[in-house]
């Protein structure tokens, strides 16, 4: 009987710790030498290389805690024009390795894909092949900006109510 009571405590406190860093994981943040820094895996993931939830743009809207929110459109267009993109696999997903021109430090974009309503019902389509992330920019009542890369990296902008993936952000502390 003892036995089993400190088996189950172990099993518990390892539980505990893997959870805990896992909640770490998501909440940390890579200083790339521009105005904002980049989380390391995106909504919903425990690893930079998952892919993580996919959301409307409205409901990416709410994510925002903290001093955590999405992306404008114009940070986005500042770690594409300030870093090196290079198509990478990491631990079997492919997406990209985004490293800073000025500092080295680097975070991974898993090419997530989008999800959207498939005959079965809702399907993620283009995963491991094109990346979709939202931005906080609207576009207008209908439609808002998202970056998107695969052979091409850009700025675009479609339907709000389409499911993409989410990179936060947080501002440099000075």
């Amino acid at each position: 009987m003892k036995r089993f009571f400190f088996t189950s405590v172990i099993l518990s406190l390892l539980t505990s710790i893997l959870l805990s860093f896992n909640a770490q994981a998501q909440n940390e943040f890579v200083d790339l030498g521009l105005s904002v820094t980049w989380a390391t895996c995106n909504v919903g993931a425990n690893s930079p290389e998952e892919n993580g939830e996919y959301y409307t743009f409205d409901n990416a809207l709410t994510l925002k805690k903290n001093e955590e929110r999405l992306p404008t459109r114009e940070e986005f267009q500042e770690l594409i024009d300030n870093c090196t993109w290079l198509w990478a696999e990491e631990k079997g997903v492919k997406g990209y390795k985004v490293t800073s021109k000025k500092n080295s430090n680097c975070i991974f974009l898993p090419a997530a894909g989008k999800r959207d309503e498939g005959i079965d019902g809702p399907k993620v389509f283009f995963g491991g092949s094109i990346g979709y992330y939202w931005s906080s920019s609207a576009y207008n009542d209908e439609k808002a900006y998202f970056l998107y890369f695969g052979e091409i990296i850009g700025m675009d902008y479609y339907d709000r109510i389409e499911e993409r993936s989410v990179r936060l952000v947080q501002d440099v502390k000075k």
